[in-house]
């Protein structure tokens, strides 16, 4: 005896063509928040803090070096040479400086104005407080350079 045969295999109708949705905006999941954070107040101070003060010892590494002293130096030229490229060093190491100290000012600046922005919990003169000094940081740091004359 043989079984009986199955019904008939039926074609599935063809699914209607989905039309395209707008892509969401990204949104990290939420262990990656966890794990990294989301914008801080304190993160971006500190990293500004932290610049400066790199900013600083930039800074200080023409004085540690020190001028090349002209009783060390038999030759005039050999004395020139020296002294210019102690020269260069310092307005190396000065322009870094004022870059990385530009750049941690900025970010403070910027901290403070996304905190009165962002920071609801706080009262009205304080966020007040932090968007005047915010500006005026980052005001100070767009104008150091700017002569009228």
């Amino acid at each position: 005896m043989q079984p009986a045969p199955g019904p008939p295999v039926q074609a599935q109708p063809p699914q209607p063509m989905q039309t395209m949705q707008p892509m969401a905006a990204y949104q990290p999941q939420p262990k990656f928040l966890d794990k990294y954070g989301t914008y801080s107040f304190t993160k971006w101070l500190m990293i500004g803090v932290v610049l400066i003060v790199i900013g600083a010892l930039f800074g200080q590494v023409n004085d540690l070096v020190g001028a090349p002293n002209p009783a060390d130096y038999d030759d005039a030229t050999k004395y020139a040479e020296d002294q210019f490229s102690h020269e260069k060093l310092g307005t190396s190491l000065n322009a870094v400086t004022s870059m990385l100290q530009s750049i941690g000012l900025g970010l403070i600046g910027y901290a403070l104005l996304r905190e009165a922005n962002d920071g609801d919990a706080h009262h009205t003169a304080v966020r007040v407080t932090a968007v005047v000094t915010g500006v005026l940081i980052i005001a100070n740091v767009a104008a150091a350079n700017i002569t009228i004359f």
